[in-house]
């Protein structure tokens, strides 16, 4: 791809030219794009890696990562395993669903940020079983992680990532607004080394501004889109000044956010010291029945095969596709976790209690088992709540779809209901 060009492109080429024909109803990359060319990914990679043996260990794993789901094979342990932090965020983007009631009514009472004890468990349980991929964010914003220890030491994000590499993770990852990221907290941040961290960028200036303006900024002069590049800036400029190659910076949007001009954007990313650019077609990830019409009927997931996820309340799942914790997805609580609590429709609260868990043993499951094979059989569908109604089970429409249910001007969705 030449400098001056923008072209969307899935990343790994090679290695889906390798499987390609092979169970292509599980597509390995289905809604990520990126908009960089394979010089700046292979560099990108290089630069996470230190020695020639983490370099061929991270290329089994994506090896791996892509041969499992279309040999159907799950392997003995997760190549990748999500730990939430947090599950509660600052911000109200209007294409999350954390801001709906029904994620609302799915987390009521559920602990919203997970204990250090249990974090460290996970990942230690993790290192055991010889997990190679960690990613310590998901429906939250993982740099509000702050847990008091019994010793009065306090536990934040950096020293989460801290341990993870001193344990000997592989790939250490989490997703970030990127708000937070400056000074001190910065600096610890890439004194812990993690492989990358991706800030969410979705457009520029007054586009970023509609989606990602903390409430609590609304109507003020507060500027997001100059804060988090300068905390991109300024990451970077610390990273380099300490002589080191990780972490790697990436970013990612949704398409609808930078569709006025995509080239624009990369260029300032770029020019911001990002290492990589990604971007996502917009799914529509409010609850609700996926339309018939939607769905696609052949498609199967690579997840069950590749991931297993813990959230911030000990609940075990598949996939992060599960951010309802779907109860047909369920697969057990990370043992010492106590059972959460919801709120019902009626406005009644309830416990619910599942079958305490090791990684290991969730993903040697029955329950686990069953739903691979009922994506490796076509039969997806039969898991509802859950994978029947996915929205990475929808048809699906490239990278620049602009949804008809979506506004421009507003950069939300119109409509209250989930249209598909």
């Amino acid at each position: 791809m030449p400098n001056d060009e923008t072209h969307f492109r899935f990343k790994e080429t090679e290695l889906m030219s390798k499987h390609k024909g092979k169970r292509d109803e599980i597509p390995i990359h289905q809604v990520q794009y990126t908009l960089d060319n394979e010089e700046r990914e292979e560099r990108f990679i290089r630069n996470q890696h230190p020695t020639q043996e983490s370099y061929e260990r991270y290329k089994w794993y994506r090896e791996e990562w892509h041969r499992r789901p279309k040999e159907c094979d799950p392997g003995d342990f997760p190549l990748a395993v999500c730990c939430e932090l947090v599950s509660t965020c600052n911000l109200a983007c209007s294409m999350c669903y954390t801001i709906t009631d029904d994620f609302e009514n799915a987390i009521t009472g559920a602990q919203r940020m997970m204990p250090w004890p249990f974090v460290k468990n996970i990942i230690d349980e993790a290192v055991e079983l010889g997990v190679p991929s960690m990613l310590f964010s998901w429906r939250g914003e993982p740099t509000l992680y702050r847990w008091k220890d019994e010793d009065g030491s306090v536990i934040t994000f950096p020293d989460v990532l801290a341990y993870a590499r001193k344990m000997g993770i592989l790939e250490i990852t989490a997703i970030t607004h990127g708000q937070f990221m400056q000074g001190e907290f910065a600096e610890r941040v890439i004194d812990a080394e993690p492989s990358w961290i991706s800030f969410s960028i979705d457009g520029m200036g007054e586009h970023y501004n509609k989606i990602r303006t903390p409430p609590n900024k609304a109507g003020t002069d507060y500027d997001a889109f100059s804060v988090v590049i300068d905390n991109i800036k300024n990451f970077v400029r610390i990273r380099n000044e300490k002589g080191k190659t990780r972490p790697q910076v990436r970013t990612n949007a949704i398409f609808p956010a930078i569709s006025p001009d995509p080239e624009a954007y990369r260029k300032t990313l770029i020019e911001a010291g990002v290492d990589m650019i990604t971007v996502n077609e917009i799914l529509d990830l409010r609850a609700g029945d996926l339309p018939d019409d939607a769905r696609n009927d052949m498609w199967g997931c690579q997840y069950p095969f590749q991931r297993l996820s813990v959230t911030a309340n000990g609940i075990m799942l598949p996939c992060t596709g599960a951010y309802l914790e779907q109860s047909g997805l369920v697969l057990g609580r990370y043992k010492g976790n106590k059972p959460k609590v919801v709120r019902n429709r009626d406005g009644s609260m309830a416990a619910v209690d599942v079958p305490e868990m090791t990684i290991k043993s969730a993903w040697h499951s029955d329950k686990l088992n069953k739903i691979r094979e009922q994506h490796a059989t076509g039969r997806r569908q039969e898991i509802a709540p859950g994978c029947r109604d996915c929205n990475h089970g929808a048809k699906k429409h490239g990278v620049d779809r602009l949804p008809v249910s979506w506004d421009l001007n507003s950069m939300s969705w119109k409509n209250v209901e989930r249209l598909g």
